[in-house]
């Protein structure tokens, strides 16, 4: 009875020995089963971008101030007082038009006295030209000496040189009852007006300042170390403080004179306003154009690897492994931070920055 018993134990410890033998071998085919189906990276999709065709440039930044290309200041030609006012800031004027009018009665009075004595004048030299032609007969037919001649002709030379001297002072007196009429000597915009109904203006006192707005000039200031880099005819864009949208303007010359104090150089854009978008005086930032690429793929600087060094490469997508490409820098914009690339295709997906723990042979999947 003893036997039986014994064997049975037996066989049950040995069975109990198999199966915990056989567990270990188990687990690590289902580790291993595990580690193969491991999920693949996920990708986000600012982790991401797409090669295309951009035009990218170097350029030179500058801060400038917009300021009128044609302005002038339109002075009183005569002493007087003020009558009327026809115009005030900011309103739009053309050539020609009726600003002000001063008080021209004083004037007025003059003009016609000169009139009055021109015509005195003229009656004068008719008079003294009559007696010269019959003085001119007797003098010929031998009736009158040489010298009494001569004295009749002197006398006309006198009248004739007072017509024309009281011509001009009539001339001058209209001219001053004109200028009781303050004009718009061109098309522009009042940025100024200086006098007010009856007020008392002197000759040369400013009245009016007139500007432009439709072409303007910004003056930069570009450090001497950078000036060579500048040519006339240069293309170059700005933005206004404030503002997002963006303006063109031509580099139209470089002063050769530094700034004493600065030793910096002045270079002048003209910039089309006629739009009106613009205001003289407003404070803006752009760059100039130095050099342009427009055939290459436009990418961040974010986006390549070792960008300072002889080797640059991105990490690029083929599947969903990522694979070092080397790629050559044609031309950097470090104001934009943006580079011009050859050696990718337009269209392949690559990383847009480095991402932790990510390198070449890495599996990810694409955002969806």
């Amino acid at each position: 009875m003893i036997r039986p018993t014994l064997f049975r134990s037996a066989c049950l410890a040995g069975c109990v020995l198999l199966a915990a033998c056989g567990q270990p071998a188990t687990s690590t085919k289902d580790a291993s089963a595990g580690a193969a189906a491991a999920p693949l990276r996920q990708l986000a999709r600012g982790d991401v971008l797409q090669a295309t065709l951009a035009p990218v440039a170097a350029s030179l930044p500058f801060t400038a101030t917009l300021n009128a290309l044609t302005s002038i200041e339109v002075a009183a030609e005569i002493d007087a007082s003020v009558r009327e006012v026809l115009v005030r800031e900011g309103e739009t004027v053309r050539r020609g038009q009726l600003l002000a009018r001063l008080d021209g009665e004083t004037l007025q009075q003059a003009l016609l006295e000169q009139q009055a004595q021109l015509a005195n004048d003229e009656a004068r030299l008719r008079l003294a030209r009559l007696k010269l032609d019959k003085q001119r007969e007797l003098y010929q037919q031998g009736f009158i000496s040489k010298l009494a001649f001569d004295e009749v002709d002197s006398e006309y030379r006198i009248r004739e040189g007072d017509v024309n001297a009281r011509r001009s002072q009539l001339a001058r007196a209209r001219k001053s009852l004109a200028d009781t009429s303050v004009h718009s000597p061109m098309d522009g915009v009042v940025y100024a007006r200086r006098i007010q109904p009856g007020e008392q203006v002197s000759r040369n006192q400013k009245l009016f300042a007139i500007a432009d707005l439709s072409q303007l000039e910004a003056t930069a200031s570009i450090p001497a170390r950078q000036v060579a880099q500048l040519q006339p005819g240069q293309r170059a864009h700005f933005r206004v403080e404030g503002a997002t949208e963006q303006f063109a303007a031509q580099l139209l010359r470089v002063n050769p004179v530094a700034n004493a104090g600065s030793r910096t150089f002045n270079a002048y854009l003209r910039v089309d306003n006629r739009a009106g978008r613009l205001q003289a005086g407003q404070f803006v930032s752009g760059e100039v154009i130095l050099r342009e690429v427009g055939d290459a793929v436009r990418l961040p600087q974010a986006a390549v690897r070792d960008a300072d060094g002889s080797k640059p490469w991105v990490m690029l997508l083929d599947g969903n492994i990522l694979r070092r490409q080397p790629v050559s820098i044609v031309l950097r914009n470090d104001n934009e931070r943006v580079l011009a690339v050859r050696g990718i295709d337009v269209g392949r997906t690559l990383l847009a920055a480095p991402l932790l723990g990510l390198k070449p042979g890495d599996r990810v999947a694409l955002p969806r």
